[in-house]
């Protein structure tokens, strides 16, 4: 049985593989903060990512690393994410 796709399930899983373990992990606490967020605040609790991602960006990697758009981004996804799910009709 030929499995159709195969070649594109492939180019997908190599494309993810190559994500670096930061941004995977801003991605993942961004989908907690998100998910937490919308539990307490409905969609408005998603505006708490962005201003989390944004302290931790501007406030605690100015002393503790270097700040990055790209973390902050990775961040805020999934809370982008919950909003085109949300609209989708």
């Amino acid at each position: 049985m030929k499995i159709y796709g195969n070649k594109t399930m492939k180019k997908i899983i190599d494309k993810l593989t190559t994500i670096k373990h930061d941004k995977l992990l801003h991605f993942f606490y961004g989908t907690i903060i998100s998910f937490i967020g919308v539990g307490i605040f409905g969609l408005w609790g998603l505006i708490l990512t962005v201003i989390i991602g944004a302290w931790k960006e501007l406030v605690y990697d100015k002393k503790h690393g270097t700040p990055d758009i790209w973390d902050f981004i990775w961040t805020i996804l999934p809370a982008i994410m919950f909003i085109i799910l949300y609209n989708i009709k």
